[in-house]
């Protein structure tokens, strides 16, 4: 920290500068990234196109991301507590009951093994979470590039109309 204070009020405004772009690019990096993937654009344009269609469907986005959010707590719960159950079953042998390797109680040893479950099942479910984003924000940019008309019309309009869209 320095000692003068021009210098101090140097040092907290570039601070406060490195946290509002910190903040930004987190929180927009994920949506741009998939509007690069979508529309081949660069990050900064992706960035303002993914941020615009959050914006005009807010409501989609928010039922979808809830919705989802839910489901994706049950799958990372019941995945784990599967991880937990056949560490249970595995500690309920023959082996593990009798005399030198007799486990008094698998409590311990199941909790122990659940955690990691719980960590494989939260980043196999953030790659599906991901992939739920990625298709809302794509069903947006249609619905968007062909002001509402539903994908179910499109295919049912003829091949010279598509070729001009």
């Amino acid at each position: 920290m320095p000692g003068s204070w021009f210098g101090r009020v140097v040092f907290h405004c570039s601070q406060f500068c490195l946290r509002c772009i910190g903040w930004t690019v987190k929180s927009v990096n994920h949506n741009a990234y998939v509007m690069i993937a979508i529309t081949g654009k660069g990050f900064f344009k992706a960035s303002e196109i993914a941020t615009e269609l959050i914006i005009s469907n807010i409501l989609r986005i928010g039922k979808v991301n809830f919705i989802g959010d839910i489901i994706l707590f049950l799958g990372k719960l019941s995945v784990s507590l599967t991880f937990a159950l056949f560490s249970f079953l595995m500690l309920d042998t023959r082996k593990y009951r009798s005399a030198h390797n007799k486990i008094s109680s698998p409590l311990f040893p199941v909790l122990v093994c659940w955690n990691p479950g719980y960590v494989v099942a939260t980043l196999f479910f953030a790659v599906m979470e991901m992939s739920i984003d990625t298709n809302i924000l794509s069903f947006c940019q249609n619905s968007n590039e062909h002001q509402g008309t539903s994908t179910k019309e499109l295919l049912n309009m003829p091949l010279p109309f598509l070729l001009r869209l």
